[in-house]
């Protein structure tokens, strides 16, 4: 199984303009917080609910910008080439760290390359079928794509984004082959499952759970650790295939390198006096099988940890 080993790099000096971030006028302007997804899907929405209510704490405007394309390549290197001054953030998780090891030249290191700043939480990510389709439990659908020459198609919201390792994995231990086709995001992939272009996808459970109790799709795995209070019924991947991971996806909050530590910690405060004054949030994460995860160390050294899988990110 893939391993991960993070090795943040230690702080090297501070640009002078950095350094005149920490003052007490900081911040001067909006921060502007890119999505590497498009506007709707799992990583925005958690995003615009968190900062907007971050808002008030930080004592300054926070603009979402939606940087969709190459699986988060294109947000992730613009937030690592941007000027550590706090005013330009990513909200990221494994994509960011899945793409550097998978790309040949991803524009970027992501331990040399980025300030990590909180972890809010994680979703497990689900597989759904459209809710016409003939497998009706996970047995049936993996016994199809066991017997399928060609392989069924499955969808994700980007080469390289949890859906699509998750997927790929789960085909692997099965011995079974797939059609991957990719998405601008996890919206898109829903959406072709529920219009038949692909037999199957994973998707986070924020996206797909609404969606099933509305009748257009059909849970038949979840991802996380542990089964979703909200169904149940559903196993997990590793109930159901012996050894499969943990696909979670996670929200977080990073910079680029070398970013004030006042800066650091003053966002970190603000987004989790955002995250612990919404119960109605937090409650929704836990409903449907994620937990809040209010950390600022969310990115340091876990050589035993599954990069791809266990610290996934939004789709």
């Amino acid at each position: 199984m893939l391993r991960r080993c993070l090795l943040l790099a230690a702080p090297g000096l501070v640009a002078l303009r950095s350094a005149r971030a920490q003052g007490p006028d900081w911040p001067r302007r909006p921060v502007r917080v890119i999505v590497p997804f498009a506007a709707g899907s799992s990583s925005d929405t958690v995003a615009r609910q968190v900062m907007a209510r971050a808002q008030d704490p930080l004592g300054g405007q926070v603009v979402i910008e939606n940087r969709a394309g190459a699986g988060g390549l294109i947000a992730s290197q613009a937030v690592a080439r941007a000027e550590p001054d706090g005013y330009t953030l990513l909200w990221s998780g494994g994509t960011a760290i899945t793409q550097a090891v998978m790309q040949r030249n991803p524009g970027y290191d992501w331990a040399r390359d980025f300030t990590p700043i909180t972890q809010i939480g994680e979703q497990p990510a689900v597989l759904c079928v459209r809710q016409a389709a003939p497998w009706r439990d996970a047995a049936a659908l993996l016994a199809a794509c066991r017997e399928s020459r060609e392989g069924l198609r499955y969808g994700s919201g980007g080469v390289g984004t949890p859906a699509h390792m998750a997927a790929a994995a789960m085909l692997k231990l099965i011995g079974a082959q797939g059609v991957h086709v990719p998405y601008r995001g996890a919206n898109q992939a829903a959406l072709a499952v529920e219009q038949g272009e692909v037999d199957w996808s994973f998707a986070i459970s924020n996206i797909a759970v609404p969606r099933a109790q509305d009748g257009l799709v059909r849970i038949l795995v979840t991802g996380g650790a542990r089964r979703m209070p909200v169904m149940p019924e559903v196993p997990t991947l590793g109930e159901v295939v012996p050894g499969g991971p943990v696909v979670t996806s996670i929200a977080s909050l990073v910079g680029p390198a070398n970013m004030p530590p006042a800066v650091v910690a003053r966002i970190h405060a603000a987004v989790s006096r955002a995250v612990q004054g919404d119960a109605p949030f937090r409650e929704a994460m836990v409903r449907d099988g994620g937990e809040i995860i209010l950390s600022p160390r969310a990115f340091s050294p876990q050589p035993e940890s599954d990069w791809g899988f266990r610290h996934g990110s939004s789709v």
